[in-house]
């Protein structure tokens, strides 16, 4: 079995290395599983596709979130954030008038 290799995103770096030691920690046990099949979800790693951006893919880390694309056999980590801003509230829809 080969192991998917992962790399950062330059903003992706900043954001891990901003989480503190006890998600850091977390985030290096997930990614034990996730290098070897980053589509495989467990009962201690779910991951799902992202509805926003095709292609993407995202688990939980506390209360972040941690999302990445695979290129070829690599991981690459995009974004780290947290929940409310890894998911901004759409618009709301005005009513039409009749």
């Amino acid at each position: 079995m080969t192991l998917y290799d992962y790399e950062f995103l330059e903003s992706a770096d900043e954001e891990f290395r901003a989480l503190p030691r006890r998600l850091r920690r977390l985030f290096v046990e997930k990614l034990f599983y996730l290098r070897r099949n980053p589509f495989k979800s467990y009962p201690w790693l779910r991951v799902r596709q992202g509805a926003r951006h095709p292609g993407e893919w995202r688990f939980h880390l506390g209360d972040y979130r941690v999302f990445y694309r695979v290129d070829g056999t690599a991981i690459v980590f995009t974004r780290i954030v947290e929940r409310p801003v890894a998911y901004p509230k759409r618009p709301t829809k005005t009513p039409r008038l009749k």
